[in-house]
């Protein structure tokens, strides 16, 4: 695994610019890049809103799936900045329920190129179990972001 292509100041910026986003505060999420190779997505509290998995208190699959979605996409944007960007694949590997009242998403780089980013990223509840694994690849588009994409 390779650490992001970003300075520490980059990270921070990213870091605070991503945390205002409305789809990461909408999911009650917030990243973390405190660390130069993992781009941590946490959520904490589990509120109402994101339990129901099997009719029960675990957290739903959907939201799952969102977090990692998130997590991969954002990969890829932080190894092709400028570059507009967009999950082309998500795998998800639901491994045991996830319970407790947080949980964090830890995302990869496996692999980075200059049209694809191969990344890979694991959910670990709050006892640290790993509950779930996801992979996936990041289309990196020719064309560069927009001023409003870059603004997020």
């Amino acid at each position: 695994m390779t650490a992001l292509p970003l300075s520490d100041t980059e990270r921070a910026e990213m870091e605070a610019r991503w945390n205002r986003h409305p789809g990461l505060l909408h999911m009650g999420a917030q990243l973390d890049l405190s660390s130069p190779d993992v781009v941590r997505l946490s959520i904490d509290p589990i509120e109402p809103h994101h339990r129901g998995g099997l009719g029960t208190e675990a957290v739903n699959g959907a939201i799952i799936s969102a977090a990692f979605d998130f997590t991969i996409g954002l990969v890829g944007h932080f190894c092709a900045p400028g570059r507009r960007v967009g999950t082309a694949q998500l795998n998800v590997h639901f491994i045991r329920p996830v319970h407790g009242d947080r949980f964090e998403v830890l995302g990869r780089v496996v692999r980075a190129g200059v049209s694809m980013v191969f990344a890979a990223a694991e959910l670990r509840d709050q006892k640290g179990q790993v509950c779930a694994t996801s992979d996936g690849i990041v289309s990196v588009s020719k064309d560069e972001a927009s001023a409003d994409e870059m603004a997020l």
